[in-house]
């Protein structure tokens, strides 16, 4: 049995679905296919000035920090529980403010208190909101954002792809006009993900080609520059996703492995509301790495969010020791029940301190 890592993919399974998150997003009046979460952000990124100031959370994923020019990037601080401190947000704000990213975490969605202080701390000072829905768009597509980004590559078995939407009435805050830019031509990931399943389901020795695949897709959309749109395929692969069994079968999973694992003092870094849908499972344990490390010697592959990019260091305590201690345990939707009692087992024989 293997767990986590890229997705696999089989054709004979491709059934366009009535509920895919082209037809989820569908209430927004606008709504444009990127060929990743980064081309969406580097897209709002075009239509900010030059002294225009970017706030982001602390914690975030490197690639998102990226898409705006270093000089004109801050950071405000989280609480222990992943909430924005509003306190610090507020005391950040500048003149030169103009765009403030919100993130929720690992399918929890930021307070509703919390929510409304970011809103009017924008309007007061006449901020763009960008809420970046990748691990939350399942429970709550949309909060306060006047736009929202998310790479749905996280979610379903698809080479690339972001989605970039907002309610498309009244102002444009930003004035983003339609992009024209060309579709996206790579689809290498999917080779990688079509030798990932023969290799799952028929024993063919593809292991090492749809790793050396994933690796090189991986380091592409590392180093491309340009803004690229999704491409057909992806878009094919996406719309034969459903999602209402997917979030059925990731909360189902999800559940399954917290009271698994909360019954001997493992419980999740973040607990969800009961209409919450994981992205994954967040566990927060002393020496992640050791820990890791046992977990892929049984071939179980477990994401880390996120490594420290080393930016602002003495301003980004709870990056730190996200980086430090957080690991992401599989729970999506090519899994049921036998599999997370396989993971919550291979868990509980780990000889090694899991408790802080």
């Amino acid at each position: 049995m293997e767990l986590g890592s890229e997705y696999s993919l089989s054709f004979s399974e491709l059934t366009v679905q009535k509920d895919s998150i082209f037809e989820y997003v569908s209430e927004y009046g606008t709504v444009f296919r990127f060929d990743s979460g980064r081309s969406a952000l580097k897209y709002i990124a075009l239509h900010l000035k030059g002294d225009d100031q970017v706030l982001l959370p602390e914690f975030i994923c490197e690639s998102v920090a990226d898409c705006f020019p270093a000089e004109q990037t801050r950071y405000y601080s989280l609480q222990p529980d992943f909430t924005v401190n509003t306190d610090d947000l507020g005391n950040k704000i500048s003149p030169e403010t103009r765009l403030i990213l919100v993130m929720h975490y690992f399918g929890a969605v930021q307070p509703r208190e919390k929510l409304t202080e970011i809103r009017r701390l924008a309007d007061l000072h006449d901020c763009v909101i960008v809420e970046d829905t990748t691990h939350s768009i399942f429970s709550q597509s949309a909060t306060i954002g006047d736009y929202m980004v998310c790479s749905i590559r996280k979610w379903l078995p698809i080479p690339r792809g972001g989605l970039l939407y907002y309610a498309g009435t009244g102002e444009n805050p930003l004035g983003t006009a339609p992009p024209r830019y060309p579709k996206s031509t790579d689809n290498r990931r999917a080779n990688g993900m079509v030798l990932k399943d023969m290799f799952l389901r028929e024993g063919l020795p593809y292991n090492a080609d749809y790793r050396r695949i994933f690796a090189e897709s991986e380091h592409l959309i590392d180093t491309q520059t340009d803004i690229r749109m999704m491409s057909d395929f992806a878009e094919f692969i996406a719309s034969c996703v459903s999602t209402g069994r997917l979030k059925s079968r990731r909360r189902k999973n999800y559940d399954r492995l917290r009271d698994a694992l909360s019954r001997h003092g493992l419980p999740p870094a973040l607990s969800l509301g009961d209409c919450e849908i994981p992205l994954v499972f967040p566990l927060r344990v002393p020496n992640r790495d050791a820990f890791r490390s046992y977990l892929m010697d049984n071939r179980i592959y477990c994401a880390v969010h996120w490594p420290f990019d080393g930016v602002q260091p003495d301003a980004r305590g709870f990056a730190l020791k996200n980086a430090e201690e957080l690991i992401s345990l599989p729970i999506d939707q090519r899994y049921d029940e036998r599999h997370m009692e396989y993971l919550a087992k291979v868990i509980l024989q780990y000889e090694g301190d899991l408790l802080f």
